[in-house]
């Protein structure tokens, strides 16, 4: 891991970059493999026999006064297989509901913070197919409310060093600051909130197998009125960040997903399939809380899983409880109503309920 500032390589040894957990001899399995795979892929090319073609996707990420977080992910194919799960390897062919991630491939982040400050560094998607970084990149109260974070290949690591292959689509995401200037924090959950997902219906061991063949988790669809809603929401004081227990391999897909529907941009946090749901959303709700300074947060749920215990659990805890205004949670049909604190807890089943919770954003 390098990073670098005004083009000058600094290499950072005491700051831990990534909580994701390493398995350093499960790596070093892969990257030899993936070393064989690049080599027979590179010969190919060289004699016109394959095109490698890949695809970088950036996620919309958080900047804030302490750290900034960036992702990516990479795969296989053009944008268009992508999205349109059309899986160039055999494997993916027939196994449907795992996409086709790009390991050990090395890519270059560059972002600026603001006027004359410009950020790069280099990692790699390693063994998982994505990178996640916090970086010690502070935001300035001066900055803007977002800036582009622009990607680059630099190739693939393998056990005889970096090797160029394939050609590369790039879809560069926006970062997002909070800083001074935004009043509201929206924080909200994905599956069975803002869209259909059936969860408790769809998370059995029957179905997990049967989509891991039919890819079915990839057809998704709007819950009527939550894209005008948070249209209306979406002001120059607020950012909307998206909270999901859906993993980062299947974020070309919620792009895709809050693109086609309208939904404002935000900072997009997918979960890493070695973290429990509720693990993953608690930490990603402490670290964002902390980082809170004065404005004024709403957390918005359903009650198919454990939305409402996570979000209370954090607000209680929170060195920014003062700041949790409101926990919304969406009642879904078929689960029981959850019982509730009074004051900032609130339950809804129709848009108006929820815009008339909204209302002192939609008054500012």
């Amino acid at each position: 891991m390098v990073l670098m500032q005004n083009n000058k390589p600094h290499k950072m040894k005491k700051i831990r970059l990534s909580e994701i957990p390493r398995i350093r001899w499960l790596e070093k399995l892969v990257r030899g493999l993936k070393t064989f795979e690049v080599i027979i892929f590179k010969l190919l090319q060289l004699f016109d026999l394959y095109r490698p073609q890949k695809s970088i996707v950036g996620l919309p990420s958080l900047a804030t006064r302490n750290f900034t977080l960036i992702q990516a992910a990479v795969y296989n194919g053009s944008q268009e297989e992508v999205l349109g799960f059309k899986p160039r390897r055999l494997l993916y062919r027939i196994l449907r509901g795992l996409p086709d991630l790009e390991l050990f491939e090395r890519i270059k982040f560059q972002l600026s913070l603001g006027e004359n400050s410009v950020r790069v560094v280099e990692a790699s998607t390693r063994g998982r197919g994505f990178v996640q970084l916090q970086l010690p990149w502070p935001v300035t109260s001066n900055s803007p409310k977002n800036s582009w974070l622009r990607l680059s290949p630099v190739g693939v690591e393998t056990l005889v060093g970096l090797i160029q292959l394939g050609e590369y689509e790039v879809l560069s995401a926006p970062v997002f600051f909070l800083n001074d200037k935004i009043k509201n924090i929206v924080i909200s959950d994905i599956d069975d909130t803002i869209k259909e997902s059936n969860v408790l219906a769809t998370t059995g061991v029957r179905q997990i197998i049967s989509s891991i063949f039919k890819g079915n988790y990839y057809r998704y669809q709007a819950i009527e009125g939550m894209p005008e809603l948070y249209r209306m929401i979406n002001r120059p004081e607020t950012i909307i960040v998206y909270l999901t227990s859906t993993p980062f391999q299947l974020t070309p897909f919620l792009l895709k997903f809050l693109r086609d529907n309208r939904f404002p941009d935000g900072p997009l946090f997918p979960r890493w399939l070695g973290y429990q749901k509720f693990t993953h959303k608690f930490r990603v709700l402490t670290r964002i809380l902390s980082q809170v300074q004065g404005q004024k947060v709403f957390l918005v749920g359903d009650s198919g899983e454990e939305d409402l215990q996570i979000y209370r659990r954090v607000a209680e805890n929170s060195d920014a409880q003062d700041s949790v205004r409101k926990i919304l949670i969406r009642h879904v049909p078929g689960t029981p109503i959850p019982n509730l604190k009074p004051n900032k807890e609130s339950v809804f089943t129709d848009i108006p309920s929820l815009k008339q919770q909204f209302q002192e954003i939609l008054d500012t």
